[in-house]
């Protein structure tokens, strides 16, 4: 998409619109934080554009000043803020440390930090804001400890990449179609869930993020098996399990490959069919009369065809053979 596409990017959110430092000042600080703006370089007039889209918890933003510009906040406010430019260049000034953002390097900017921005004339960023502790309960909820994150990360890494563009394809979307997304609670619910998981997984430290993602793994493979061992009586569906453990269908999944198992119900199917076999060993060592479509049923399966197959494949004989062994 070319630079001039992105030109007015969500201008159908408008939020700000302003001329002048003091106005700029007062009117985006009372929505991020207090800070104090002053104008540089060449061009002393500014033509502040800031539009924003708010979810639950997550506020997207695209803002555009129009000249360059300081920005002292002293302290930030009380959030994370992933910082994405379109166009231009932004240094980030903290201490004696500089952190270039521009269209190949984004940066997050972290709560209650102390640090000054210096805005090229031409920069536009789309600016992705999450309250603090929305992702540190995502953390604590996954069992995972306070997060840490890099300051910048590299579009070269597919990951940031990746989720950079769906960032860019996702803001473009709303633009054109956010009156409609926005009426449908699901919808929202899902767009914003997308856009944390870059406090989850990408946007960490590279070491912290691998340690978080086997940790976060473990617990949701831990509660999937939990709930499937707690529901052998029926057949349970994909996302049913992921409500319970908390994460999306496709997120179970995913989790259940990395980590060497079968699919979520492939798993299922397989610890039934195992309690099956358990349940028509017991009857046969006890000499109890059962009936195999008895055990089937009470076990969730309701297709005695496919059953039969089923535990064909995975023991070797007809159920009926295990039930009355020769």
């Amino acid at each position: 998409m070319s630079e001039s596409a992105f030109t007015g990017l969500l201008d159908t959110f408008p939020l700000t619109r302003a001329h002048t430092a003091a106005d700029a000042a007062e009117r985006i600080g009372r929505i991020f934080s207090p800070h104090r703006l002053e104008v540089r370089g060449r061009t002393r007039s500014l033509d502040v554009h800031h539009n924003q889209v708010r979810m639950r918890h997550v506020t997207l933003n695209t803002l555009t000043y129009g000249a360059e510009v300081m920005i002292d906040p002293g302290e930030r406010g009380d959030f994370y803020m992933v910082q994405l430019p379109l166009a231009g260049h932004a240094l980030l000034v903290d201490r004696d440390r500089e952190t270039r953002a521009d269209t190949r390097m984004l940066t997050v900017l972290q709560p209650r930090a102390r640090g000054r921005m210096i805005w090229s004339a031409d920069c536009r960023m789309i600016l992705v804001q999450v309250p603090r502790d929305v992702v540190e309960q995502r953390a604590s909820e996954w069992g995972l400890p306070r997060p840490r994150f890099a300051t910048a990360r590299s579009r070269r890494d597919p990951q940031v990449a990746a989720w950079w563009q769906a960032v860019v394809d996702l803001t473009c979307n709303l633009d054109r179609f956010g009156e409609h997304w926005l009426r449908h609670p699901a919808a929202c619910a899902a767009m914003e869930e997308f856009l944390l998981s870059a406090f989850t997984s990408m946007l960490g430290e590279p070491d912290a993020v691998a340690a978080t993602a086997v940790r976060s793994d473990e617990r949701c493979l831990r509660r999937a098996k939990d709930y499937v061992q707690e529901h052998l009586g029926r057949a349970l569906t994909l996302p049913e399990i992921a409500r319970h453990v908390c994460v999306s269908p496709r997120t179970l999944e995913a989790a259940f490959k990395r980590g060497g198992e079968l699919s979520p119900l492939a798993y299922a199917r397989r610890e039934r069919l195992l309690a099956v076999d358990r349940a028509l060993r017991g009857a046969a060592r006890e000499r109890r009369e059962v009936s195999v479509t008895e055990v089937a049923l009470e076990y969730g399966f309701v297709h005695m065809g496919r059953f039969a197959a089923q535990y064909r494949r995975m023991f070797g004989c007809a159920p009926s053979e295990t039930l009355h062994p020769h």
